[in-house]
């Protein structure tokens, strides 16, 4: 009789950390479960874009985390493209199997159709460049901004006392979603965007 008790408490000794892990995961990372819906942010490096509206991210956790644009959501610096690779802070909010992006930002600077960082090209710096050297600069990703304290759900951080919506500006909510014009770096794949933006200014869309 002992013995089965102390099996079962083992087992369940060894469910609960697991199950408290699970909860801490974001929906849209792959394969997890959705757990919540609120406004998060994510950093990372782009691992794949099809050109229209799906990227996959590998975020500062690790994790692969599905994303989604919209028409107009914000991408800085105006102009740029996006491409696997990339460093990107995402604001959006968990729509159960994807993370709803308002707003991309870059660290990049874009000179004659040539995205730029630390004086050299992009790509210069590959994969083993740790995300913390990008990171280090707060005015890029509005990081001066969330200066609440944060809890970490998987991947993203959630803010405490900061409303990441109160980022957005150059545009309109329609529903949960930020839209904003071309002009305010909003997202339209089947358009032109203007590319004249020779300067990265951090908070174009204002």
């Amino acid at each position: 009789m002992i013995k089965p008790l102390m099996a079962a408490f083992a087992a369940l000794t060894f469910m609960v950390p697991l199950a408290a892990q699970a909860q801490n995961v974001p929906s849209y990372a792959q394969g997890q479960p959705s757990y919540a819906d609120g406004e998060e942010n994510v950093h990372g490096r782009i691992v794949s874009f099809d050109g229209g509206y799906n990227l996959q991210v590998r975020d500062e956790q690790g994790y692969i985390d599905n994303v989604q644009l919209h028409q107009g959501t914000i991408i800085n610096p105006t102009g740029i493209t996006l491409q696997p690779g990339m460093v990107v802070s995402i604001l959006g909010y968990n729509s159960g199997s994807y993370l709803a992006a308002n707003e991309v930002d870059t660290p990049y600077t874009y000179y004659g159709g040539v995205p730029w960082y630390g004086g050299h090209p992009w790509n210069y710096y590959g994969p083993t460049i740790g995300l913390g050297f990008f990171f280090g600069n707060a005015g890029w990703w509005h990081g001066s901004y969330f200066n609440g304290g944060y809890r970490w759900v998987g991947g993203a951080r959630m803010y405490n006392n900061v409303r990441v919506r109160d980022t957005y500006q150059g545009g309109q909510f329609r529903g949960r979603d930020y839209v904003a014009p071309p002009e305010r770096g909003g997202y339209y794949p089947n358009r032109t965007r203007n590319t004249d933006n020779n300067r990265h200014d951090d908070h174009p869309h204002r």
